[in-house]
């Protein structure tokens, strides 16, 4: 019984070892099989109760390689992005979490409700 016990705890070991060192090897199909991959312009933004409709104003531009582009007014700025459990979350020089919302994503920046539509 002790061994078969040490056996089991070795097993358990070596599977979160493995799932800890070779975590990346799949998150790049998981970029490239994502929903999330493409052109997504604003389409609303709402603050407490004042809400109203863009043209666009922010454009979000996601490549399955873990990188994407902020476009606002024609100047842009880059960003890496990874999956989360319900959504994406974005670094660099944009640090934002987005949040699934069926045929849109959803974030909150500097208090103010942001939804984006893919295009």
């Amino acid at each position: 019984m002790k061994k078969i016990l040490s056996i089991v705890l070795i097993l358990v070991f070596a599977a979160l070892a493995l799932t800890a060192c070779g975590g990346g090897g799949g998150s790049d199909k998981d970029l490239a099989d994502s929903k999330y991959v493409g052109t997504w312009k604003n389409i609303s933004i709402s603050l407490g109760e004042e809400s109203g409709e863009l043209d666009g104003e922010f454009t979000i531009v996601l490549n399955d390689d873990g990188t994407g582009q902020l476009i606002s007014d024609g100047e842009a700025g880059d960003f890496t992005w990874e999956l989360t459990s319900d959504g994406f979350k974005t670094s660099g020089d944009m640090k934002l979490t987005f949040k699934d919302d069926g045929d849109n994503i959803k974030t909150k920046l500097l208090g103010a409700d942001l939804v984006f539509e893919k295009q």
